[in-house]
């Protein structure tokens, strides 16, 4: 693409410079003009690196060997990075191909975290992550650097910059933007995670003074043409009292009531984020940047500003914009019809989960003549209500596993695994899961039919090849778990798979907590996905057929307010008819008109730049959700390591979840934090390696997968996450049949 930026065109003359230097490109004509070169001894991978000094670089072509590069070949290149390599030795049956670097395509580590080191030239960095060999020289501070000179001192944390990677002799400089402190007090874990993945922890000024714009009233220009629902009592149910006491406003109130023939009218009202955005506006493209807030232990960083919460949030006794969805459902939990509304609503009340579960206990101990409260009455029948979808959701293939204590951050519906974990501590987490899901499916479900394009959530069903690992664990625990069909994994299998690990006599041995880790390692990520799609996709991991569209966290997730714009496009710019002149009117805001469209509902430019809006957005906000549910999983790795640190010398039980000719792995409780114990610390006896057990030649004495073990912590490795374990105990006798 032509530029008129002369910085950019030197840039790219040094890099095609390089590159015809490296042998990669070849040069001809005036203008010059440039074509690969044909070479096959020139690859290109991305290089992933030991910390024993020697990489490989791993190439993108099916089939493809990757190429053994010795550390003294590496040619300032870092682990991660992609780079073009030179084939010096062809490889054969036994080994790889060797090679060298010849050029660096694209860096990987722009950021790092490492510690300070004192030198008689001054302080350098000492990067954490071992596989990158350099230590950092600090280029001369900037008088308003975020991080003075007085803070500098050996052995410190910092966050640096990299200026200049190494060149020749040269070795790497760096610039410091944050000194994190010592060790891992004073919450250091949320910085280091924060740090590595770059995640924003202050807003720009301009983006506080849009948040500070928005109006603190509605205006009737506002109020036109929205369903006026202010006089409906509805509530709004979030988790204050379980991780994060903060950061959470309610982005859906719920109302529920009786309707003739049994059937019940749920109300679930979402707060109109959209209504007051546009992507030109700062406060969305601050969202399209952040794409969905992070939960870190007690730290939020929130989508936006906490003055749009207080803005937009359906707080209570406050008039605010939403969509409405009014679903008609029947005793057996059947959906009988719905309607979608802009609307103007108002919250009665904002409740915790713990307040409702004390609600409910007292509705529980009224007596028969005494006279239920109108908000005790609301919560006993969102309660049963919610009891009946959970049936009728698992009689379609559903299921749910319980919510483990630092395993996984919050989650109102889908959690990062996929699949729904229920708290079995509060019911009220529950009954806004099964709630929210419900809507969730209604208001997707809707905009596929109608074809208007949106963002979708799929996961396929784990392979069984992943799964194999964890039936072995459970087999040799006599769980006795198979597949229906062995090549493929159905949601039968899943069902009868979690119902078996949360049975009562796995509960009493301790022993469910770790099998539900090992369980959802085996799940594929979930992705997002623009629909309708082209095939049939589904959500594994919370039984669904059909993609899975959210709506009900437009202030928490980025993809939510955009799946409400196109619900505002469908209702406020969709043809209901296919033409001025034609007879046949359909209704938008409802499925009764389903099987008579058979047009575009969109007018055709709108569809357009709307579906290359979100193709556009799709993969930024794919890319944010795999990154934050990395930094969520790195933190809880931090935190397993810190409790581990603080026992030093104490003993815990433990499940064997891997054994290996070297040692093997235990989870160990109470946080489900993993550690190995070598083999070389065993020394009653000599072990070997048999069926996956370590069996001692005299004694005859194995430590066995699925066995229970007691274990005591030896060594933790912050900062790379390793735990060592010394086994209590000389394991259980060989039974030879086994």
């Amino acid at each position: 693409m032509p530029t008129s930026d002369p910085e950019a065109v030197a840039m790219l003359d040094i890099a095609l410079d390089g590159l015809v230097r490296a042998g990669f490109l070849e040069r001809a004509g005036d203008p010059p003009r440039y074509r690969r070169k044909p070479d096959e001894s020139l690859v290109v991978g991305r290089l992933r690196c030991s910390n024993k000094g020697f990489c490989f670089a791993v190439r993108d072509e099916p089939g493809a060997e990757d190429v053994y590069i010795h550390g003294s070949n590496l040619n300032g290149a870092w682990n991660g990075d992609q780079v073009i390599a030179r084939i010096t030795k062809e490889g054969n049956r036994r080994r790889s191909p060797e090679g060298e670097v010849v050029a660096v395509v694209e860096r990987a580590n722009p950021t790092l975290v490492g510690r300070l080191k004192q030198t008689e030239e001054g302080f350098r960095v000492v990067p954490l992550d071992d596989r990158l060999p350099f230590e950092l020289v600090l280029s001369e501070p900037d008088p308003s650097s975020p991080a003075p000179v007085s803070e500098l001192a050996e052995g410190r944390l910092a966050y640096v910059e990299v200026k200049r990677y190494p060149l020749g002799n040269l070795p790497p400089v760096g610039s410091i933007r944050k000194i994190l402190g010592h060790g891992p007090e004073a919450s250091i874990d949320v910085d280091l995670v924060c740090c590595k993945y770059d995640l924003p922890q202050e807003f720009p000024p301009a983006v506080l003074e849009a948040a500070a714009a928005l109006p603190k009233k509605l205006s009737r220009p506002d109020q036109k043409g929205r369903l006026d629902l202010r006089d409906w009592f509805c509530i709004t149910l979030e988790p204050l009292d379980l991780q994060h006491p903060h950061g959470l406003e309610p982005n859906v109130a719920v109302s529920l009531q009786r309707q003739e023939e049994g059937h019940w009218l749920l109300g679930v009202h979402i707060a109109d984020v959209a209504h007051w955005l546009d992507p030109d506006h700062p406060l969305e493209q601050e969202a399209q940047r952040r794409t969905a807030t992070v939960y870190l232990d007690s730290v939020v960083l929130p989508l936006f500003p906490p003055e749009v919460h207080s803005r937009l949030a359906l707080l209570p006794q406050q008039e605010r914009l939403a969509y409405s969805l009014l679903i008609t459902i029947d005793a057996e939990g059947v959906v009988r019809n719905f309607e979608i509304h802009p609307s103007l609503v108002r919250s009665r009340a904002h409740l915790s989960y713990g307040q409702v579960q004390a609600l409910l206990a007292t509705a529980a101990d009224l007596g028969p003549e005494e006279e239920v409260p109108e908000l005790m009455a609301l919560l006993q029948n969102l309660l049963r209500l919610s009891q009946i979808l959970r049936v009728k959701r698992h009689q379609a293939g559903g299921f749910d596993l319980p919510l483990l204590d630092l395993l996984t951050p919050y989650s109102a519906d889908e959690s990062g695994y996929g699949p729904l974990l229920i708290s079995d501590r509060l019911g009220a987490h529950a009954l806004m899961t099964e709630i929210l899901l419900l809507a969730n499916q209604v208001l997707g479900h809707h905009l596929r039919r109608l074809g208007i394009p949106s963002l979708a959530r799929v996961q396929k069903p784990p392979t069984a090849e992943a799964l194999q690992n964890f039936l072995r664990l459970a087999n040799a625990m006599k769980l006795d778990l198979n597949l229906q069909e062995p090549e493929t994994v159905t949601l039968a299998d899943w069902q009868r798979i979690c119902a078996r690990i949360t049975a009562p006599d796995v509960l009493a041995a301790g022993t469910s907590p770790a099998l539900v880790a090992q369980l959802l390692a085996t799940l594929p990520p979930v992705e997002y996905c623009l629909q309708p799609l082209q095939e049939p996709l589904g959500h594994f991991g919370l039984g669904l057929k059909e993609p899975y569209a959210s709506f009900t966290a437009p202030l928490r997730r980025y993809a939510d307010l955009l799946n409400l714009r196109a619900l505002g496009l469908a209702l406020s710019k969709g043809r209901n008819r296919r033409s001025p002149r034609s007879k046949t009117v359909v209704d938008l805001h409802s499925p009764s008109g389903y099987d008579q469209l058979d047009w575009q509902v969109l007018p055709p430019k709108v569809q357009e730049e709307w579906q290359a809006f979100l193709q556009a957005q799709l993969p930024k906000i794919q890319a944010g959700y795999q990154l934050h549910q990395q930094a969520e999983r790195e933190l809880m790795g931090l935190k397993r390591c810190e409790f581990m640190q603080k026992h030093l010398g104490e003993t815990f039980p433990g499940l064997i979840v891997s054994v290996q000719s070297y040692g093997f792995f235990v989870l160990v409780d109470p946080i489900l934090a993993e550690g190995l114990v070598r083999v070389s610390t065993l020394k009653n006896d000599w072990y070997e390696y048999r069926k996956q057990a370590l069996v001692g030649r005299k004694t005859r004495r194995q430590f066995r997968l699925g066995d229970r073990v007691e274990v005591q912590v030896k060594n933790v490795d912050y900062y790379r996450q390793q735990i060592d374990l010394a086994v209590i105990g000389e394991g259980r006798p060989c039974e030879e049949e086994e």
